[in-house]
């Protein structure tokens, strides 16, 4: 997404407004949200799906139960590994 035209237009009309860090592909210890998708992965292995409705339903019911514990969300930005300030 940051590397779209349309976000590099925004940037340039915004400059020094906005800093875009870049990140690996997969970096745990300075992108919290890839423990939220880790949580969310294991909570649907080993089930089986027939169908994209059967898998898309599962999802958002995990999504579902996560936006009702933002205590768990919390918790994944508040580890000690992750080098993201919180207050």
């Amino acid at each position: 997404m940051h590397r779209s035209e349309a976000v590099k237009a925004f940037l340039r009309h915004k400059p020094g407004r906005v800093h875009l860090e870049y990140l690996p592909a997969y970096s745990p210890t300075l992108n919290p949200v890839e423990l939220v998708w880790s949580h969310l992965k294991r909570s649907l292995k080993n089930l089986v799906f027939t169908d994209l409705n059967q898998l898309q339903h599962a999802v958002l019911k995990q999504i579902n139960q996560l936006h009702r514990r933002p205590d768990l969300i919390r918790f994944f930005f508040r580890k000690k590994e992750i080098g993201f300030i919180t207050t």
